[in-house]
């Protein structure tokens, strides 16, 4: 009798622990199906300028072009 409770309770703690595993995955996939822009609106202490900043310096290093900036920089001062 001890050794099937035994038994079921490594069961039900199998079966959390899976739980936590599959639900952590979800999180981190929609973490990453978001835009950088979608992550900073997230964030509670950030500065538009300084975001603007980072997108104008994107744009000048080649990285993003000038239509990519002017999307990205609408979507910020939303």
């Amino acid at each position: 009798m001890a050794r099937i409770i035994f038994l079921l309770v490594i069961f039900a703690l199998v079966v959390v622990i899976v739980i936590y595993v599959v639900k952590a995955i979800k999180m981190n996939n929609k973490e990453e199906k978001s835009t950088p822009i979608q992550r900073t609106k997230e964030r509670t202490n950030y500065s538009v300028a300084d975001e603007l900043l980072k997108l104008q310096n994107l744009k000048e290093e080649g990285i993003i072009t000038e239509k990519e900036f002017e999307e990205m920089k609408k979507k910020l001062m939303e």
